[in-house]
């Protein structure tokens, strides 16, 4: 191949990059006859007791006792910490600055507040009491993770990829006692979607993030509602990720002007049965 008609390719090539870059843009515009989905996340079948952790390290910060880990959270049938997002939005409302507050299950929270812009400005995560936060949360592609300790103590963020069983590891930092840190987020493959945050210095420190590309994005209540509002009027695809599920829920969903759509779902748990332990010749029952 010539120097020029090499040349040229990678022209065309980058030309394209940024076509398709323009494309996957995000717009902020007025919303001014937007609706509204809300809807309801169920779970049937039985919930996994919680997850026991031994506090090895720095009690003095995260306690004595054992740390009991709720992967699934439910209340009466109705599901806790799932992501819902609107795919195919192209323009609308801001991002809201996006913070993920620690400190125990009943006091963590999300905090979105007014002030971000077309581009989503990152998570901030403030450990509290060996507590990154609640159990799920969302990055974008090529966004920050930025860590503000509240702990007087070191946290070691571990970040993975996550992509089914496979996990590859994305940052492994200490975050020094009321510390920071600032991580980007980079996936490899455009179709990793899903990020598990851990800390390398507690166990129980063990957290799911799912990425999105437009702000239209919310989490399940204690009560499993949630609610997503300013929505442009138009047909979209709806999904509710979980990470302790093995697949995301989907559906279509049509938004007319200034309507309400009710949209719920409903996940399926399955407890693995742990297999009795083997009986060993002449002590079998009734020997």
């Amino acid at each position: 191949m010539s120097t020029m008609r090499a040349t040229t390719t990678v022209a065309l090539c980058a030309i394209a990059m940024l076509v398709a870059q323009a494309a996957a843009a995000y717009d902020v515009v007025p919303v001014t006859d937007g609706g509204k989905i809300s809807g309801t996340i169920s779970v049937v079948g039985d919930i996994p007791s919680l997850r026991r952790f031994k506090v090895e390290k720095t009690p003095e910060v995260c306690g004595t006792d054992d740390r009991l880990v709720a992967e699934i959270r439910a209340t009466n049938g109705k599901l806790a910490d799932v992501v819902v997002h609107l795919e195919e939005v192209d323009a609308g409302k801001p991002y809201p600055k996006e913070e993920a507050q620690g400190g125990p299950p009943e006091t963590a929270f999300h905090s979105q507040v007014a002030g971000g812009n077309g581009e989503f400005p990152g998570t901030t995560i403030k450990p509290k009491k060996c507590i990154f936060g609640p159990y799920t949360g969302v990055i974008a592609q090529g966004k920050m993770l930025n860590f503000r300790n509240q702990d007087p103590v070191k946290h070691s963020p571990h970040t993975y990829a996550s992509r089914g069983r496979v996990k590859t590891t994305m940052h492994n930092e200490d975050l020094e006692g009321e510390g920071k840190l600032d991580l980007e987020i980079k996936f490899e493959k455009d179709s990793t979607n899903v990020l598990k945050l851990e800390c390398d210095q507690h166990e129980h420190m063990q957290n799911w993030f799912r990425k999105v590309e437009n702000p239209y994005y919310a989490f399940s209540g204690e009560d499993g509602t949630f609610e997503i509002g300013e929505v442009p009027p138009g047909t979209y695809k709806l999904i509710a990720w979980h990470p302790k599920f093995k697949r995301e829920k989907t559906q279509k969903v049509t938004v007319s002007e200034n309507g309400t759509v009710e949209a719920s779902f409903e996940f399926k748990s399955r407890v693995r049965k742990v297999a009795p332990a083997p009986v060993a010749a002449g002590t079998g029952a009734g020997e």
